[in-house]
């Protein structure tokens, strides 16, 4: 099924398989759940139960990290296109991922930086969905560019760009950030990170912490660094 999407109920047996599978605007102001399209799909009458199955939708080009499950909330057919409004949980997928790795060029550096707030998380789902968790790390210093952090969650993009280039993610988190750190770092590495213009992104960072969050993050974050990396603060 190569690059196709296969949508499954509950019981693992396939409905239908399609070609491609589009976060759509919500032309109707629907609330609660969006609207998305199959396209291309290997079968034309499908009838999907509304809001009781509850069904998953899966890819192979993303190697498993696109996994999500849904409840269908309502239905319109248009020839080879299913328009579905899905009520949508996704472990790691945030709404708009598949459409940026859709239209951003692939060569373009920090595309987040004209993504507002946490519409970032957008950027960090769809660099987890490219790339999934890193494993190895073929360089022992890392430059973390701190002019490119405008808030908190440029942290975590920039955090992954400075180790592994356009759409490398290390975690949306600090517990994520932690977690990826201890696999690149293993077997005794020391890995050097030169953070620079650290104070200005200190103060960007605190100055956007999301509501319920520590305030004291930079801190938190300096802390998490420091127990597996050796961090030079410029």
């Amino acid at each position: 099924m190569k690059n196709k999407y296969e949508v499954r109920d509950s019981s693992e047996q396939l409905i239908f398989s399609c070609n491609d599978f589009i976060e759509c605007y919500d032309f109707l102001g629907t609330s609660g759940y969006y609207w998305y399209a199959f396209i291309g799909m290997s079968e034309q009458n499908v009838n999907l139960i509304i809001d009781e199955e509850k069904y998953s939708i899966k890819n192979d080009q993303f190697a498993d990290r696109f996994h999500g499950r849904f409840t269908v909330q309502k239905i319109i057919k248009s020839q080879d296109v299913l328009y579905a409004g899905l009520y949508f949980s996704g472990r790691m997928y945030k709404r708009g991922a598949l459409s940026l790795l859709k239209t951003v060029n692939a060569l373009e550096e920090r595309v987040w930086l004209d993504m507002k707030g946490n519409l970032k998380l957008i950027y960090l789902s769809a660099s987890f969905l490219k790339n999934g968790f890193p494993r190895t790390l073929d360089k022992d210093t890392v430059v973390i560019e701190g002019k490119y952090i405008q808030d908190y969650y440029a942290f975590f993009c920039e955090l992954g760009h400075a180790f592994l280039g356009n759409f490398g993610y290390m975690g949306w988190n600090l517990p994520g950030v932690s977690d990826l750190l201890i696999n690149v770092a293993r077997k005794g590495r020391t890995i050097n990170i030169i953070w620079k213009d650290s104070d200005l992104s200190f103060k960007a960072i605190e100055n956007t912490v999301p509501e319920g969050y520590y305030q004291a993050i930079s801190s938190d974050i300096l802390m998490t660094l420091k127990e597996h990396c050796n961090v030079i603060l410029e």
